[in-house]
């Protein structure tokens, strides 16, 4: 293989692997929004608790507002006895009394309930703020590790844009100018191999004198289907 040559390979190689580190940095926004899904569901379901916490907590309020109201609307029945006078405002007076002792029994039932209402809704609040807690801690967990991920990857991308700067300095301009202008329209596949009579670019057959010359390595080749640059590996051949 000549030297021109297998640096546009070595180049491609380097190529290949930065687009491929970058698109794992490029697609961590995704992966940390889909890892915060659960947590926003999670505060989604919290908060429709605490409504449901609040609106029971109102109620109760206001069925304790309603009891002391009924209580004093008996003390100022009963404080009237001293003005009746004949026994049948007694009897009416003391059904009235009845009446609001039974609305009064009633309250309290719907107190008591509501104060049940609320335990449970306590409970069901305090469940959700733990499991709040915990996707926190998982996405924390998660955050650091993709943190890691990516410095790492970061520093990778480094050390090739170094290699590939070297390989720069030594290859042919005119020759980077074709691999630049094939990286740009081909998807990032400027270089690729030939197995089989086959490019791995386009997956078209080469012809079998091209073919030829592509084993020989002797100058640049290009794909009559799509003009990748094609070269020929004989240990991958040998292998298949």
């Amino acid at each position: 293989m000549t030297e021109d040559l297998k640096l546009l390979v070595d180049l491609q190689d380097i190529d290949t692997v930065i687009l491929r580190k970058t698109a794992v940095v490029e697609a961590i926004p995704r992966k940390v929004s889909s890892a915060e899904q659960p947590l926003r569901d999670a505060k989604t379901a919290c908060d429709k608790c605490r409504q449901k916490l609040e609106a029971l907590t109102k109620k109760k309020k206001e069925k304790e507002q309603l009891l002391e109201d009924t209580n004093d609307k008996i003390r100022k029945l009963k404080s009237r006895v001293s003005e009746i006078k004949t026994n049948k405002e007694y009897q009416a007076h003391l059904k009235e009394i009845e009446a609001v002792e039974r609305e009064r029994l009633s309250v309290e039932d719907e107190i008591l309930s509501a104060m049940e209402a609320l335990d449970a809704s306590q409970r069901e609040v305090n469940a959700f703020d733990e499991r709040v807690r915990s996707e926190e801690e998982r996405l924390n967990a998660f955050r650091r590790k993709l943190q890691e991920e990516v410095a790492a990857v970061q520093e990778e991308v480094s050390n090739l844009r170094l290699r590939k700067e070297r390989v720069l300095n030594t290859v042919d301009k005119e020759l980077y100018g074709l691999y630049k202008q094939l990286f740009e329209t081909k998807r990032g596949l400027a270089v690729v191999e030939t197995r089989g009579e086959v490019c791995q670019g386009c997956n078209m057959n080469i012809p079998p004198q091209l073919f030829v010359e592509i084993k020989k390595s002797e100058k640049i080749i290009q794909c009559p289907q799509c003009a990748r640059i094609l070269y020929w590996n004989p240990e991958k051949s040998h292998e298949e």
